[in-house]
Order: C-alpha cells, then sequence, then structure tokens
C-alpha cells in the first residue's frame, strides 16, 4: 500500500470518532499534522458546558422565586462557563495547544524544537492511557510526551485500527523518495548497472536508501545522511567496523549465508513428529541453560545430545566436535561440518532470540510447499550482499569500480536462477520470514514494500527488464 493509501485508511480509520479533525495531511509538503488535543478540549467542552447549563438553570430557579441577589451569584459564572465551553468548541485547537508534525519528506516526527527519526521509534513508543470517559494514545519517548488522539471510551476498535495504521505510515521506508527518480536516467547509471541497483531494491528500499544509484543521495544533507545510516547498519547489525570485516560478511553470505541454515531447519522440519519433538525440548533445555549461565559438565552432555540430533545421520561425526570447539582448539572449525557448526554454537551462545528464533522456522517450514522452495532462497543472502557493497563504497571503504566488478557476478547467477521481478521477490520474502524467527519488523511491512516495488510505475522493476543482457556496459 502506498503512502496515499496509508493516509486514506488512517482517515477511514477514525471516522465518526472523536479523533475525526484531529489530523491533516498536507499533500504538497508531505506532512501529517495531527491535533492531539481534541480529546482535551472535548472534556473540558463538556465539563464546562455541563456546569454553565447547570448554573444557569439554578440562577433562573433563584431569580423566579425572587431571590435576584442570590441568582446573580450564579447567572454570571453560569453564562462564563458557558461562553468558554463554546470557545473551545468553536475554536481551532492548534491555536490552543501546538501540534506535532509526521514529515514525510525528512522521515521524522517534530514537535516545537523536538525532533525525532522515525528509526528512532519503536511500537512501545505509542502507548494508551484509559481514562473516565476516554482513551489517549500518547508518544513516550524519551525525547518527546506528547498526546496523539483521543476516542471515546465505545470507540476501542476504531482506536486500534488508528494506532495500527499510525504505525504503518511510522515505520514503512521512504518509497516515494527511494523511488523518486528510479524511472528516469538512473542517476547516470547504464541498464545493466540499474538492473544490479534493482536486484538489492528490497534491502535497500526498506532502509531508505536511493534505487538510482550506487552512492549517497544528492544534496549535502542528503549524502551526509545516507553515510551516517550506511555506517550505523555496518555497525550494527553487521558488525562491520572495517574494510576486512565488511568483506567477511560479504563471502560469507555469498559463500553460506542464512541459507545454509534454511536448509538444515527444512531437514528437521522433514522428520517424524517424535524426532520434532526431541529436538525442540532439547533445544529449550541447552537455551535455558545458557541463559542460567549453568554450564557444568552436565551441560556439555545435553549440548552434545543436541547436536547429535539436530544432525540426525551425520549428527555422530558433528558430536564429536562440540568438545574441540569448545575448547576452542586450533583447526576444529576448518573442515565442512566444523564451519556449520562454530557458526550454530555462536549463536546459540550469543543470541538470546536464537532457539525461539529457531523454533518459529521449525513451525514455518511445517509447509510442504515453502520447505520444498527453501533451496531458492538464494536472493535473501545476495540482495544483502549487494547492498553491504553499496554500503562500503557509501563510508569510503570500497571505490565504485570495486563495487561493480564484484555486484555484476552475482546479479548474473540472480538472474540465472529465478524467471522473473516477481519470481525473486517471493523468494525474497520467504527467506525473510525464515530468517526473522518472528521478530523484528513485521512480515505485512515487507509484503507492503514487494508490493509497492512490484506495482510502482517508478519502480526499477517495471522499467528495467528482468531477461536484460547481464554483460558489462560501462567504461
Amino acid at each position: 500500500m502506498g503512502q496515499a493509501g496509508q493516509l486514506d485508511a488512517l482517515e477511514r480509520a477514525v471516522e465518526g470518532t472523536l479523533a475525526e479533525g484531529s489530523f491533516e495531511f498536507d499533500g504538497d509538503e508531505a506532512v501529517l499534522r495531527i491535533e492531539g488535543s481534541l480529546a482535551l478540549a472535548a472534556g473540558w467542552f463538556r465539563v464546562l458546558g455541563g456546569c454553565g447549563v447547570g448554573l444557569l438553570l439554578a440562577g433562573a430557579v433563584l431569580s423566579l422565586t425572587g431571590l435576584q441577589d442570590a441568582s446573580r451569584w450564579l447567572l454570571a459564572p453560569g453564562a462564563g462557563a458557558l461562553g468558554l465551553a463554546l470557545l473551545l468548541r468553536w475554536t481551532p485547537p492548534r491555536r490552543l495547544w501546538s501540534g506535532l508534525e509526521l514529515r514525510f519528506a525528512e522521515q521524522a516526527m517534530v514537535h516545537r524544537r523536538t525532533r525525532i527519526p522515525f528509526r528512532d521509534l519503536r511500537p512501545e513508543h505509542l502507548v494508551w492511557k484509559n481514562g473516565l470517559f476516554f482513551r489517549r494514545l500518547y508518544v513516550r519517548h524519551p525525547s518527546l510526551r506528547k498526546k496523539l488522539a483521543g476516542f471515546f471510551d465505545k470507540e476501542e476498535r476504531q482506536a486500534n485500527e488508528f494506532q495500527r495504521r499510525l504505525w504503518e505510515l511510522i515505520s514503512a521506508p521512504d518509497l516515494p523518495g527511494v523511488l523518486a527518480h528510479a524511472a528516469r536516467d538512473g542517476g547516470g547509471l547504464t541498464p545493466v548497472q540499474r538492473w544490479i541497483i534493482a536486484a538489492g531494491a528490497p534491502y535497500g528500499a526498506i532502509n531508505g536508501f536511493r534505487l538510482d544509484r550506487l552512492g549517497t543521495a544528492p544534496g549535502t544533507d542528503a549524502a551526509a545522511a545516507d553515510r551516517r545510516t550506511a555506517q550505523e547498519l555496518l555497525h550494527d547489525p553487521w558488525g562491520a567496523y572495517d574494510l576486512e570485516q565488511l568483506l567477511g560478511a560479504v563471502n560469507w553470505l555469498v559463500q553460506d549465508g542464512h541459507r545454509a541454515g534454511f536448509t538444515q531447519d527444512a531437514h528437521l522440519a522433514a522428520r517424524s513428529p517424535a524426532a520434532q519433538e526431541e529436538y525442540r525440548t532439547l533445544l529449550r533445555e541447552v537455551d535455558g541453560l545458557i541463559a542460567r549461565d549453568e554450564l557444568e559438565p552436565p551441560f556439555v552432555e545435553r549440548l552434545i545430545e543436541l547436536v547429535r540430533v539436530r544432525y540426525g545421520d551425520e549428527g555422530g561425526s558433528y558430536a564429536g566436535l562440540v568438545p574441540r570447539l569448545l575448547r576452542d582448539e586450533p583447526g576444529a572449525d576448518v573442515s565442512e561440518e566444523g564451519a556449520e557448526l562454530a557458526q550454530f554454537l555462536h549463536h546459540l551462545f550469543n543470541d538470546r532470540n536464537h532457539a525461539s528464533e529457531e523454533l518459529h522456522r521449525l513451525k514455518a517450514l511445517a509447509d510442504p510447499a515453502l520447505r520444498a522452495n527453501v533451496g531458492r532462497l538464494l536472493i535473501w543472502d545476495y540482495g544483502r550482499a549487494l547492498m553491504l557493497y553499496r554500503w562500503g563504497h557509501m563510508v569510503g571503504w570500497l571505490t565504485e569500480e570495486y563495487c561493480w566488478e564484484r555486484m555484476l557476478p552475482l546479479a548474473i547467477d540472480i538472474q540465472r536462477r529465478y524467471s522473473s521481478w516477481q519470481d525473486m521477490a517471493t523468494c525474497y520474502l520467504q527467506g525473510r520470514l525464515l530468517w526473522s524467527g518472528g521478530a523484528g519488523r513485521t512480515q505485512a511491512e515487507y509484503e507492503h514494500l514487494i508490493e509497492d516495488l512490484t506495482t510502482g510505475t517508478r519502480s526499477p522493476w517495471n522499467v528495467i527488464p528482468w531477461n536484460l543482457d547481464l554483460t558489462r556496459d560501462w567504461p
């Protein structure tokens, strides 16, 4: 769903509710203005209006009974309260309280002098507070505490839909920005270079990078922002702080990558229910011992049993490597089995989410169709490798020529393995489903991204033919 469609959905979610009219979209400036004061204004309108009417009625009764002096003490405050209520009712909220803006061109939330980049926001920063009559949605960030919108208690369904739609807008990649020039001259790229960039489009677009160039966006500020983001992403999650670490990550993606683990998980998911349950039980047990730092000899025995069950018929040879790897013996990880097992143990000991993600993958791979397609998920690794080369160039570690020379063979391999952009995208989504382990950005967000790349008129997938002859065409 595009940005315009998401905004339409946001507006439909609050039609007929207290929050209707609390926000306004400026299409020319790509800004969503949220007036989070409507619930507060409505609350005061009710209180002051009720008090005003009550005082006026009481004053009228006293006046009719002949107590003129006493009635003036009620009529004057009543008229004042009612006047204030009407003032609140007809005064635009922005004149009473400053609003908050979501600036899509800048990918930031802005309130007065506070500016929070969208990438710094998390779902838990949107918090509900229930009152006597209203439910109010707040943004609770270390840099900003601000009410976004208010709903009556009976509007719970619309309130939850509003929150979901709002988060979709905040968390979605800036596709209008990254695709803005993709259908023009390609940023000076040749057709083959544009094909290469398009092959890595999902990982580039989800992180907000342009798809019409190898390096940073034009303009001093935009280029500096791209370099800064590229460096942050190289550091976390890739752990690449220099060129050697970057190339190590790329080589791993190209040679083995996540698809090696997917294949092993597919073998596990194809076993009997009893064998799968044995593996799940051992995995939970070993993960719990690691979490509690209970690494005495019984732990090693359970770990060896886990490895034996994990690798099935070859489990004996893998299990024999466990003590050597735990002692960090030289050469223990030289063999193919040793390298694969070392990777598994590294994740098990250092990633507290690895066990739960592994269980998620086994559940997903219960689908025979997905299990049968595991051998075609190379794009999940290659698409990320292409983007790592781009980031290496953006931060100044790699030259342009170096990148193109090494990206072209990856593109050729991608084209050989898939039949179309859509076929490639389907396998990318399946790779992401298995990799995520149910964590991080939602799968739906990636599905929306792929939909936009597939249907967008400016998307390189609709401009560059899939069957382009991938022969070097640059000087």
